[in-house]
């Protein structure tokens, strides 16, 4: 995205009234959205490009950029920064990091967390409930997530986002902001149980929450794909799964919500019960590494490589390495091994080519053949409605 000079009044009137018309016609798409599924079945999914590679953790100055094994990047907002006051952005906030990103490479595309929780702005603190929690940062106060006013304005949010970015074809993945320690995670932190469930927080408040503000961030982008990130709430796994399988299984997203993990360590000690969900889930699945290259203890055996395992293992299809690792180039061949392996399990048969040639050469590390016979059945499940649609 290119920044341009202070435009003329005649340009200012004309970039007001095509961002309203761009925002009515996202309204628009919400609600064509929830017609029935067979009016548009194949109205979307073709023209979604979902993210696959590598994509620096954050931007910084851009110089991750630089490197060609870098797909792109994660710019990441404060929603308290970003909307300070209700209805007005500050949207230089998004658009200086794509001027960081240009300084250094050429039209790499960008995801996109807004930050929410104890980031949320302080009006919303004012108009909707909330809870007070000691976290590894001291007390802080969280918006309730299952509070209407508080979905009411992420959808408002959301709108807003479609309405400026919702064409932006370098827009390719959006992370649901989320009522908790950090605002993207879906945990706490830490934070005990009790004091969870004595601010009225349940697995089936937060498993409605969730799912509500992930459909109408879906709804207002119907042509983005969507992340959500999860964790084992309340000693529970099973919230989790409930919550990515009926974002995955409901026709009017197109299967557009998808996982995030943002602990993607190579460990199966940590999580064990959500990885297994994790394994057995149809849908997209987006991570994050849980630390840098250097903290070898975050690591199964010390060895970084194990993430990449572990990610093709799970069947990951884009991954988030801290910024560092790009900008100085500490493990250039694992990134460009996972590019191209992204790119052969989830773009090179998306034409509706899923034949494997026997004698194609397969990667023989741990999961690898596991992963690609995961893939063909991912695919499959997919797009149901095409294999079931009849002759």
């Amino acid at each position: 995205m290119i920044k341009t000079g202070k435009p003329t009044a005649y340009q200012a009137l004309w970039q007001k009234t095509q961002r309203r018309l761009s925002h009515y016609l996202n309204v628009l798409a919400c609600c064509l959205a929830l017609t029935p599924l067979s009016l548009h079945a194949d109205s979307l999914e073709d023209g979604i490009e979902k993210p696959t590679g590598i994509y620096s953790s954050s931007i910084s100055h851009g110089e991750a950029l630089a490197n060609e094994h870098a797909l792109g990047a994660l710019i990441r907002v404060k929603w308290n920064e970003l909307e300070p006051s209700p209805g007005e952005f500050n949207w230089a906030l998004i658009e200086n990091q794509i001027d960081n990103m240009d300084d250094f490479s050429h039209d790499k595309r960008w995801s996109l967390a807004i930050i929410a929780g104890k980031e949320s702005p302080e009006w919303l603190y004012d108009e909707g409930d909330y809870f007070v929690v000691n976290s590894m940062l001291g007390d802080i106060s969280i918006p309730k997530f299952w509070d209407p006013q508080v979905q009411l304005r992420l959808q408002d949010l959301a709108l807003a986002l479609a309405a400026e970015y919702g064409d932006d074809p370098r827009l390719s993945l959006v992370y649901l902001p989320q009522m908790t320690s950090n605002g993207v995670e879906g945990h706490f932190n830490g934070v005990a149980t009790s004091t969870l469930e004595a601010a009225g927080l349940s697995p089936d408040k937060w498993i409605a929450a969730v799912t509500t503000a992930a459909s109408s961030f879906a709804l207002a982008l119907p042509s983005k794909a969507i992340a959500v990130e999860v964790h084992t709430l309340l000693n529970d796994s099973s919230i989790a799964e409930t919550i990515i399988n009926q974002l995955w299984d409901d026709p009017a997203l197109e299967q557009r919500v998808g996982a995030a993990m943002w602990w993607l360590s190579g460990k199966e000690s940590y999580q064990t019960e959500l990885l297994a969900v994790l394994r057995e889930y149809p849908g997209d699945l987006y991570a994050q590494v849980i630390g840098r290259s250097d903290q070898s203890d975050r690591f199964l055996n010390g060895d970084y490589a194990t993430v990449f395992a572990q990610a093709k293992e799970l069947g990951v299809r884009y991954i988030e390495p801290w910024e560092r690792e790009l900008t100085y180039h500490t493990h250039d061949l694992l990134m460009a091994d996972f590019n191209q392996w992204s790119y052969d399990t989830f773009e090179a048969g998306s034409n509706g080519d899923e034949s494997v040639e026997e004698d194609s050469p397969l990667d023989t590390e741990s999961g690898e053949q596991r992963s690609r016979s995961r893939q063909h059945t991912w695919r499959q499940r997919r797009n149901p409605m095409h294999s079931a649609r009849p002759l």
